[in-house]
């Protein structure tokens, strides 16, 4: 006997074959080995998209090999009609998804031979239905209520406009619901009125006056407004408002037909309101006017137009002989200032653009002059742009081509211009930091540049003089640094401690660093020109200390107070489901003024609320559903350490997967083998086949049976699933 099992020794059954084949024993049995457990591993090829929330059939591609048998169930209600429920080999298996009548999207499994697919459904759509639209109430005031219909899992908030009416249940919901209510006692005359919007619509309240009076004509409705005339600078302006005054039941309403007024609230109301309006800003150039109407009453708005000022350079300068390209012509003006460029001259033409508003800039091209100088015109933004063209005999050198220039600037350098007596030049700048002093001449000459003040990096710009480029090169000002403050102060708890501010010239280049281990440099490392730095400290938790920054050279300390800050977490190992989810809360205890963070450098952990806090608090994650094997990821919180151990998707192998046994009785078992956490159980199918250990348990196990003697003619069998696997067991006769 081997583990509970009668077991003979191979001669024994090779002799009985043999007898049995010479006393021609009168029926034979031929056992055949099913293919083994991975061989038959089956594939699932499930749909990409959910199905609509209105239902639908879908398929499932099942693939294994030819000859390995499956069988086919769903987890879920919604999903039936499985074709085939079972079979052989690679299949197309159908289904039918219902129609999902919840707000929520669904998902369920469809299980083939232990292995899962996922079918996902869409929610159905969102639509509100109210029990009314219209409520009336009488003056002693009394309560109300408005039935919501909806889908299941479909959210909706209830909130009213008037203080009168205050919501007592149903201020949010989900599906269908009741949204209640009570109105106080109208003190008034007049009837009033009001709304509560439920679900995106408005049902109208309106409760009667306390004294019946007859309802205001329209010509007891007037509204007053005020102010009754506004003005606005060009600039324009946001949300500005108007006041309106009217009895309680007088309805108003606001509007313009002016483009450049925009309305920014309610347009209606009933008794006194405001309303709100902004005005753009004028870009046109002249005063300009609109109105509102408000009621019965019109407000005049009124806004000033924009000054307009033009800047054209150059307004002298010069195109080669052969023509083509000038040098471009700036226009600097006020946003929105409308501006035109022209020609004067047939041989010269505005290329682009010839008309525009605001800043820009205008080229313009010359054709080949082919004979004596000349002289021609452009009007640009109003002004006369000079522009002259030598003589196609006319060549032109200039000395030096590259000038370099101090930091402080120069008032009165030079470069000499070469050329025939009879050509005639001008000189112009392509920068405003250099101005031409005495920039145009014939023949032989001199051109004189004045350069401002360099007080930032080194800069480069030309000169153009009759086509030919000067270069000049100007150094950058010498660099001078100031920090404010240079001394901070900081809480022992930590954590951001406010900004240093660097002054200096433009282009002047800095760092800022750390001298201390607990001091960091958040933003503003390094830069060039004005800037901030941004400093953050770590927790305090021994006595007063001071540490310093070197920031552009300059020194700040910064204090720190003492704090005794200690941090505890609760729990610090968590298992989550493969599936995932929301994790238990980790609670932060600690002192009052301690800061803390929470982090995790896990992907598939997301931190959902407390990534930071000061004393006692919470943090809240989620974990992604696993679809492989099992893992751990780790949250930083407070400092601590929080393990976060998710299992894999369950699958099972038992082993073995078949048996022959001897005809007598015995007991053995077969092993599973499946991840931590994850359920199975063990039934007999065959009433010859008793479980005695193991018909449930979770992670690996072991399922024990037994069998009586086969006191039959002839082998039998039968089977066991376990794990939803199939255990087939033989015995002989």
């Amino acid at each position: 006997m081997h583990n509970g099992v009668i077991t003979r020794p191979l001669a024994y059954v090779v002799l009985s074959v043999l007898a049995c084949v010479v006393a021609a024993c009168g029926s034979t049995v031929a056992t055949a080995t099913g293919p083994s457990p991975a061989k038959c591993a089956v594939a699932l090829a499930v749909p990409t998209s959910p199905v609509g929330s209105g239902g639908d059939a879908t398929t499932i591609g099942v693939t294994t090999q030819p000859e390995c048998a499956w069988s086919a169930s769903s987890d879920a209600g919604w999903i039936t009609g499985l074709t085939p429920s079972s079979g052989q080999g690679s299949a197309q298996l159908q289904m039918q998804v219902a129609a999902n009548p919840s707000g929520t999207a669904r998902q369920g499994d469809i299980i083939v031979n232990g292995e899962r697919g996922r079918i996902r459904q869409d929610a159905a759509p969102c639509a509100f239905e109210l029990s009314a639209t219209d409520q009336t109430i009488p003056a002693a005031g009394g309560t109300g209520r408005i039935t919501v219909t909806a889908v299941a899992g479909c959210a909706w908030s209830a909130q009213a406009d008037a203080a009168w009416i205050v919501l007592t249940g149903g201020a949010t919901g989900t599906g269908t619901g009741n949204v209640t209510f009570t109105i106080a006692t109208n003190p008034g005359t007049t009837t009033r009125a009001a709304s509560i919007v439920v679900a995106g619509q408005t049902v109208k309240v309106t409760q009667q006056a306390t004294a019946s009076i007859p309802p205001p004509t329209a010509a007891d409705c007037s509204v007053t407004v005020t102010p009754r005339d506004v003005s606005f600078l060009a600039a324009g302006t946001g949300n500005s408002s108007i006041a309106v005054t009217a009895a309680s039941s007088c309805e108003w309403s606001a509007g313009t037909e002016t483009p450049w007024i925009s309305l920014t609230g309610r347009t209606t109301g009933t008794g006194n309101g405001t309303v709100t309006f902004s005005v753009a800003a004028n870009t046109t150039g002249g005063a300009r006017s609109g109105g509102l109407t408000i009621g019965d009453q019109t407000v005049p708005v009124n806004q000033a137009g924009t000054t307009c000022s033009y800047a054209v350079t150059p307004l002298t300068t010069s195109v080669t002989a052969s023509g083509g390209a000038g040098p471009q012509i700036t226009i600097d003006t006020q946003t929105g200032c409308g501006w035109t460029a022209a020609s004067n001259a047939t041989w010269l033409s505005v290329t682009s653009p010839a008309s525009g508003s605001g800043d820009a800039s205008v080229s313009f091209s010359a054709s080949t002059n082919a004979g004596a100088a000349r002289s021609g015109t452009l009007t640009v933004a109003g002004q006369t742009v000079t522009v002259s063209q030598p003589s196609a005999s006319c060549s032109y050198s200039v000395n030096p081509s590259t000038l370099t220039i101090p930091a402080g600037g120069s008032t009165g350098t030079s470069v000499s211009v070469n050329t025939a007596a009879a050509c005639g030049w001008s000189a112009s700048s392509n920068v405003s930091w250099i101005s031409i002093a005495s920039g145009s001449g014939s023949g032989n000459g001199t051109v004189t540049i004045v350069v401002a003040a360099n007080n930032g990096g080194a800069r480069s710009g030309t000169l153009t003089i009759n086509g030919q480029s000067v270069t000049v090169n100007q150094a950058a000002a010498p660099c001078t640094y100031s920090v404010s403050p240079t001394t901070l102060s900081v809480a022992g708890g930590g954590g951001p401690t406010g900004s240093v501010t660097v002054t200096t010239g433009a282009g002047c280049a800095w760092t800022a660093t750390s001298n201390a281990s607990w001091l960091s440099i958040t933003a503003g490392a390094s830069g060039s020109g004005n800037a901030t730095v941004s400093i953050s400290a770590a927790a305090n938790t021994s006595a007063a200390r001071t540490g310093t920054l070197t920031v552009a050279n300059q020194t700040v300390t910064v204090n720190q107070a003492a704090t005794t800050c200690s941090y505890s977490v609760t729990p610090t190992t968590v298992a989550i489901g493969a599936s995932g989810g929301t994790g238990t809360a980790i609670s932060v205890s600690a002192g009052s003024g301690c800061t803390w963070t929470a982090t995790t450098s896990a992907g598939w952990i997301t931190i959902l609320t407390g990534a930071s806090g000061t004393g006692n608090g919470s943090v809240t994650y989620s974990v992604q559903a696993n679809t492989g094997s099992a893992r751990t990821g780790t949250l930083t919180v407070a400092g601590q350490s929080v393990t976060v151990s998710q299992s894999a998707p369950c699958t099972y192998n038992i082993s073995p997967a078949n048996k022959t046994v001897d005809k007598d009785a015995g007991t053995d078992s077969v092993s599973v083998t499946t991840q931590t956490g994850c359920a199975w159980t063990a039934v007999s199918n065959t009433s010859w086949i008793t479980i005695t250990s193991g018909s449930s348990g979770t992670g690996n196990g072991t399922v024990e049976y037994s069998v009586p003697r086969n006191t039959t003619d002839s082998n039998r069998t039968g089977t066991l699933t376990i794990a939803g696997r199939t255990f087939t067991l033989t015995q002989k006769h």
